[in-house]
């Protein structure tokens, strides 16, 4: 079995390096919230930075739990036994910038024990609101070689991210992809490595575009599209999202499973972009799986 202080003590490290880079970028700390899980043992760190600078709403959680009994819903999905004891530990964060130029990125990795059963996942996914075409290329390119260095199928788990993100409701992906692997579970060294790497990798990834585009100046109406697109997260997360809805059905702690919603964010009745503006290219070019290293 992996050792579980092992992981615990690095999924810490993670959320400290990733944490230490938002509050360089933004030139502010964060809020920290240390809580302890109520329906069992364990508990987390919960770091908040709202309406600061650079970021209208982030959130960075650290969390290691241990249940005695996995919820029926839980245990039909993960294919264990309902009743089972389970250890559940990992690192979430969400970034939704106040500039619309800078993109929405979630990042998760995770590692679930029940019973004689373990496991990792996680992944990461971009949702930009006015793209650039290169800085996702090159996003895509990141991740790959990372999956490459670790001997990971970028492909398959490149799929998977589109697959899992995608909002059916809507006929949308959330965004523009990234990474999405669940039930790593074949080879302990490589999987605890590829994890521990994507979790370090983070600064890299998200850095490139906070430098670009923090000082680009937008307009009313861009914010105000920024807040429309920023629905369509909320409903994933509320609908499909099974880290959400694990937490709720777990009886986690509320205010750490909802830090991922935005601050603000607007529907309107039956609107659509006008056609051949930016805000229309988003969903009829960006908002579709795209093999984007061939592009």
């Amino acid at each position: 079995m992996p050792d579980t202080d092992y992981i615990q003590m690095w999924f810490q490290e993670i959320q400290d390096r990733i944490s230490a880079f938002l509050s360089v970028e933004d030139g502010s700390p964060c809020l920290e919230d240390r809580w302890d899980y109520a329906n069992g043992t364990g508990g987390g760190i919960t770091r908040i930075w709202e309406n600061s600078v650079l970021l209208e709403k982030a959130g960075v959680n650290y969390s290691a739990i241990q249940g005695s009994s996995l919820p029926p819903s839980a245990a039909t999905q993960f294919q264990v036994s309902e009743g089972t004891p389970y250890t559940a530990t990992g690192v979430s964060l969400v970034i939704h910038p106040h500039n619309p130029f800078i993109p929405t990125i979630h990042m998760n990795i995770r590692y679930f024990e029940a019973g004689e059963r373990w496991w990792f996942g996680g992944g990461v996914d971009l949702t930009p609101y006015y793209p650039v075409h290169g800085e996702i290329v090159q996003f895509h390119r990141a991740l790959r070689a990372l999956c490459d260095e670790y001997e990971e199928d970028y492909v398959t788990h490149k799929k998977a991210c589109d697959d899992y993100f995608f909002i059916r409701h809507r006929n949308e992906t959330r965004g523009v992809g990234g990474l999405f692997f669940d039930h790593l579970c074949a080879d302990l060294e490589k999987h605890t490595a590829f994890v521990m790497a994507l979790g370090t990798a983070f600064p890299d990834l998200y850095r490139p575009f906070i430098r670009a585009h923090r000082d680009r100046p937008f307009t009313p109406a861009q914010r105000e599209f920024q807040c429309y697109r920023r629905s369509r997260y909320v409903e994933f997360n509320l609908v499909y999202d099974r880290g959400t809805l694990f937490g709720l059905q777990s009886g986690g702690r509320i205010e750490s499973i909802l830090m991922s919603m935005p601050a603000v964010a607007s529907w309107r009745y039956n609107w659509t972009p006008e056609p051949g503006s930016p805000e229309a290219e988003l969903t009829e070019y960006y908002l579709k799986p795209r093999n984007w290293l061939a592009e």
